[in-house]
């Protein structure tokens, strides 16, 4: 290998990494998501093609929380390597402190863990670390103000913040579990014994040397095949439930005890065509047996399906219950029954509010798309 092809393969290790496949504007073009336009702070993100283009990346880590796919992230600074150094900071000092790294160089800690932006630690990292121990964000509305990435990245941060903080509460665990102040306060009495100093949070050789080896192509030798999309959807939304798995006291969360992460309903008529469940990303939705059953677990919150439907019969409702994620329930949304079509006469099979087969249905959505175009 030349070092032109080295080259080559190294050029895009200075901006974020894009999954094209797992972003769910491919999948149909009815999604119109561009959370990830929305907050990146340099307006670097093109989506003039359908699919994310970057066009310029200062690695602010945004876009990698915005994204409820898992199609973006920074190679070097993903969701589990927060995580990770958190546990390890906590488990060595009693708390994970983080900071962002435009802090001024003489207010740094070799034990802070430094992020580009403090948006860029998603919402499920803080709930995960603030189950193990107390996490402190370095915070200071000035020096965002002073920040190019400040307003988006103080918008993304506070956010996320805000919904662990709910998420926290939910969970019956303390409020001091996760702060952010201005200054660091000393670590209390959860510092191990003996006097061990904390762990360097710095990167790890392993996501170092990842992230030098991703994307290099070698002549004559094929790729790995690329990961399955949902195991990338499913990273942040395992990150969750697996804390709230650990967090989870003998009797189980009480019944009342919700996150502000709403389920799916049925607002309308299903004809269990499978477009919903093939298109899921996350395996969410299932089509089995005449019912359309869906993971609460298993959701990343996408809103693909709500994009995809042809009846737009999906929608969000109530916020999901803890029971609900730890346990993995599933709900049926829909089940097939037979019909008497009101327009046709003919035996159709849908869910229960259904009183049209779809051959009767699209003829008067369609006629009165065209009485309407024509009253124009």
């Amino acid at each position: 290998m030349d070092l032109e092809t080295i080259a080559a393969g190294l050029s895009g290790l200075g901006q974020v990494r894009l999954e094209a496949e797992a972003c769910i504007r491919g999948k149909s073009p009815w999604v119109k998501c561009s959370n990830c336009q929305e907050v990146c702070p340099v307006n670097g993100i093109d989506l003039g093609t359908g699919r994310p283009g970057l066009t310029d990346c200062q690695r602010c880590g945004l876009c990698a929380v915005a994204c409820p796919a898992g199609a973006l992230e920074d190679p070097e600074r993903t969701h589990s390597f927060f995580l990770a150094r958190g546990r390890e900071a906590i488990a060595a000092a009693g708390q994970a402190v983080f900071a962002c790294n435009r802090s001024r160089e003489e207010k740094r800690k070799d034990n802070w863990i430094l992020a580009a932006c403090l948006g860029a630690v998603a919402p499920e990292v803080m709930i995960a670390l603030a189950v193990r121990g107390k996490v402190v964000f370095l915070y200071q509305q000035e020096e965002c103000a002073a920040c190019p990435w400040g307003k988006k990245g103080a918008g993304v941060f506070r956010a996320s913040f805000e919904r662990a903080q709910k998420a926290l509460a939910a969970m019956n665990l303390p409020a001091d579990r996760l702060v952010q102040r201005a200054t660091v306060a000393p670590a209390t009495s959860g510092s191990p014994a003996g006097g061990k100093a904390t762990v360097p949070a710095a990167m790890g050789r392993r996501e170092f040397f990842r992230s030098l080896i991703r994307g290099i192509r070698i002549p004559g030798v094929d790729p790995p095949p690329a990961r399955a999309t949902p195991l990338v959807s499913q990273r942040r939304s395992l990150i969750l439930r697996q804390a709230l798995q650990e967090a989870r006291p003998e009797g189980g969360y009480p019944a009342g005890a919700t996150l502000h992460l709403a389920s799916l309903e049925l607002a309308g008529p299903c004809y269990l065509c499978n477009i919903c469940s093939r298109l899921c990303p996350t395996g969410a939705l299932e089509l089995d047996g005449g019912e359309l059953k869906y993971t609460p677990a298993r959701c990343n919150h996408c809103d693909l399906c709500l994009a995809v439907c042809p009846q737009h019969s999906l929608v969000r409702g109530a916020d999901l219950t803890l029971e609900a994620i730890v346990k993995a329930s599933t709900i049926t949304l829909a089940t097939a029954v037979e019909h008497h079509c009101a327009g046709c006469g003919e035996t159709f099979q849908a869910s229960t509010t259904a009183t049209e087969c779809l051959r009767c249905l699209f003829n008067h959505n369609l006629a009165g798309s065209v009485s309407g175009g024509g009253g124009a």
